[in-house]
């Protein structure tokens, strides 16, 4: 079906499951060749790349060297998306568009033999694993197609609409259809895992073989849940609608970036960082021939490995993946801390806490010294546990911080069905 609609998915697994089987340096100048390949590109085809800060930039300059290409940041892809499309654009383009999680929403133009390389670089990560392309899926994300659902073999539950009711569906199909894949959103997956174990305590495990995570950042306690409730291996997986597939997980735990289809930089303050370092991601696509995004700060930050994986693969390796560069909080003493920090206490609490206790936590903050903390919590929690929670908050940012736990049926989630553990008040409470 991919193929008649001019994506020729299949053979571009064909040909990167071919890739990965280089040596080394063999599979790094494979990717130096098809990184030049695209800037050449890009420069001869795209208005915006002609003007403005690039003109200045590149010219005298030749188009294959990265590091002379300006940043391009969200805001000028929002604003200046028509002049980034190439002059004479492919059959077949179309737009997709962002969820908004990293700021206000973009739209991208895409080739289908771009979309055809990111379903691609999706399923052969699948295939290290052992998972065959079209196996049944229960699937937590955005909206559902009944008709592309149904032909890739998914059974979607809106991940904006994760109420009670639509866990006990998606938990009740889940042990009556048994599927082999487990994907979504992490904090949607982990939570019908919470919702399996405190409901259906005599499920079987494993309930699924893979637990396929993503879209926002991936904690170890949402791991370690996920394994422990259904069973299942969970599997990282990391993409953008800028560029689409990024990176996904090896056997061997690393996160592969998929360098056949993407380039990934680490900088500060525009400048490239040594391996092993943390810094803002810059993409650039190597497939997109509608609008081919070179040096695209996402909004995300990370840090790529010093050394290779041991599992052979010849990719390089995103060994840090943080989230968010702006989710940057004020502590009560001036320091700025990043708020997954506050995620990362979350593990030894919901250890402590009985099953079923608490649902969704998310920390607000007003100001400085001032914190709400939304709870779904039901029987079982109790002032210990409230006292916990207020604990993490001051462990983080200051013991003079004042922490107001609220009790509550439902905590919201983003626009886009996401979910992050921190946030900033809305103005209209601060």
């Amino acid at each position: 079906l991919q193929a008649l609609r001019g994506r020729p998915v299949g053979e571009c697994i064909r040909q990167l499951r071919a890739w990965e089987r280089l040596e080394r340096p063999a599979f790094e100048r494979l990717c130096r060749e098809r990184l030049a390949a695209a800037l050449a590109r890009a420069r001869a085809d795209v208005p915006l790349y002609a003007e403005d800060a690039w003109r200045t930039a590149l010219a005298g300059r030749s188009a294959g060297r990265l590091e002379d290409w300006p940043v391009l940041e969200r805001d000028v892809l929002r604003h200046e998306g028509e002049r980034l499309l190439v002059r004479h654009r492919p059959l077949g383009t179309f737009y997709r568009r962002s969820s908004a999680s990293t700021g206000a929403p973009i739209a991208v133009a895409y080739d289908p033999k771009a979309a055809a390389w990111s379903w691609a670089s999706e399923y052969r990560a699948g295939l290290w694993h052992g998972i065959p392309v079209g196996a049944r899926t229960l699937k937590l994300w955005g909206g559902r197609n009944t008709v592309l659902d149904w032909i890739r073999h998914d059974r979607v539950f809106n991940a904006r609409e994760l109420d009670r009711a639509q866990l006990d569906k998606a938990a009740r199909w889940l042990l009556t259809a048994r599927p082999e894949v487990l994907m979504g959103l992490s904090s949607a997956v982990t939570r019908l895992a919470r919702h399996v174990r405190a409901h259906f305590p005599d499920a079987p495990q494993p309930l699924c073989r893979w637990a396929k995570i993503g879209g926002e950042q991936v904690y170890a306690f949402q791991r370690e849940e996920i394994r422990r409730h259904l069973g299942a291996r969970v599997l990282d997986f990391y993409g953008c609608t800028e560029v689409g597939a990024v990176s996904a997980e090896c056997p061997a735990g690393a996160l592969h970036v998929h360098a056949e289809v993407v380039h990934l930089e680490v900088v500060r303050d525009g400048e490239p960082v040594a391996p092993g370092e943390e810094g803002d991601i810059l993409l650039t696509s190597l497939t997109n021939r509608a609008m081919p995004l070179v040096r695209c700060r996402v909004g995300d930050r990370g840090s790529l490995s010093p050394e290779p994986c041991a599992c052979g693969l010849p990719h390089p390796v995103l060994s840090r993946l943080v989230g968010r560069a702006a989710d940057l909080f004020v502590a009560a003493d001036g320091r700025l801390v990043h708020g997954s920090a506050l995620a990362e206490r979350l593990e030894a609490f919901l250890a402590a806490a009985p099953p079923g206790a608490v649902g969704q936590v998310l920390f607000r903050q007003h100001d400085a010294r001032r914190w709400q903390v939304l709870v779904e919590s039901r029987d079982g929690f109790d002032e210990r546990l409230a006292g916990a929670l207020a604990g993490l908050v001051r462990d983080t940012f200051g013991e003079i911080c004042r922490v107001d736990i609220q009790r509550v049926a439902t905590v919201p989630r983003e626009r886009s069905g996401k979910f992050r553990y921190y946030a900033r008040a809305p103005v209209e409470d601060r």
